[in-house]
């Protein structure tokens, strides 16, 4: 996948604002990837762009050990769906990834923390993500791919 773009967010609030944007753009069918080393911000962007598409107060909890979790939310054209947030940093070997349901929730929302634990498994990724820390204690955004109907990252 080539670099799209890179965007600079100099604090956690500018990764709130970015989550909140993408946010406004999510489709049923939407399989977004985050990437990055650990304490990188990937659990906090994804906690962000969660509660944006949450109608009510949410806790999002890292799915660290529980692997998966699940949550009700609205998309961007209104319609009710179910986001399921993946973390893979655990996973082995690909076959767990049936055993999770990743298939079905590839019929609503996936976020998926660690893709690269995916190892060969296809995914249809409609938007990579890649978070690093930079020296000054932000971080720098990468986009992957050419996500062209992602209005709000052109």
């Amino acid at each position: 996948m080539t670099s799209y773009k890179q965007i600079a967010l100099p604090d956690v609030d500018a990764l709130d604002r970015v989550a909140r944007a993408i946010a406004t753009e999510v489709c049923r069918g939407d399989v977004i990837t985050l990437s990055g080393d650990l304490g990188a911000g990937k659990t906090t962007f994804a906690q962000f762009l969660i509660a944006a598409l949450s109608t009510q107060p949410v806790e999002v909890t890292s799915p660290t050990f529980t692997l998966l979790q699940t949550y009700p939310v609205i998309l961007a054209d209104g319609a009710a769906a179910e986001l399921h947030h993946f973390d893979l940093y655990r996973i082995e070997h690909p076959s767990a990834l049936i055993e999770l349901g990743l298939e079905e929730a590839l019929e609503h929302v996936a976020l998926i923390e660690w893709p690269e634990r995916l190892q060969g498994y296809h995914v249809p990724v409609t938007l990579a993500l890649s978070l690093a820390l930079t020296e000054d204690g932000g971080r720098l955004l990468t986009i992957n791919g050419a996500p062209t109907r992602w209005k709000v990252l052109a």
